[in-house]
């Protein structure tokens, strides 16, 4: 029987550390959180308006095993109820928006929005996504979301990331 600490109280240390209380061979787990808030950059901001905007992803597509084993968790939790299933041919999963600058920016959906600049964005994403053929592999061992996206789609898209 032994303790565990988990650093770090985003998604990915509180998923660790919900299976680990599950595990027979520990009896404690502690998680540290250096900031006064856990769910790390998962976040949301509720208007005066009722308006919900959601500061990282607000969803998720359960294929494969892990989506089972993440189903699997939400259920356990009691949460299944909370899920709001879309499907691929639902109008929600075509409309999706991106809050920058206190505006809302529609992203495109479609090969056709790709080609065309739209805001926030100062070129077409497909651009972006060409040229990232040509990005040389990074040199750091461990790499961060945001600085694989910067690295690879531009600093420009990073900062969404």
């Amino acid at each position: 029987m032994r303790t565990v600490a988990v650093l770090g109280g985003g998604i990915g240390g509180l998923a660790a550390s919900y299976y680990l209380c599950k595990s027979s061979q520990v009896t404690k787990v502690i998680v540290l959180e250096s900031s006064s808030r856990f769910g790390g950059w998962l976040q949301s901001t509720r208007r005066s308006d009722g308006a919900v905007f959601e500061h990282g992803p607000r969803g998720f597509r359960p294929a494969g095993a892990m989506g089972r084993n993440t189903l699997n968790m939400v259920d356990d939790l009691g949460l299944g109820g909370e899920i709001l299933p879309v499907t691929y041919n639902h109008l929600a999963s075509k409309n999706r928006y991106l809050y920058v600058n206190k505006q809302l920016h529609r992203m495109p959906s479609g090969i056709s929005g790709l080609l065309q600049t739209v805001p926030p964005f100062s070129r077409p994403l497909l651009l972006s996504v060409a040229m990232e053929i040509f990005v040389k592999k990074g040199k750091e061992d461990d790499e961060s979301i945001h600085s694989f996206v910067s690295r690879r789609l531009g600093k420009e898209v990073g900062s969404f990331s």
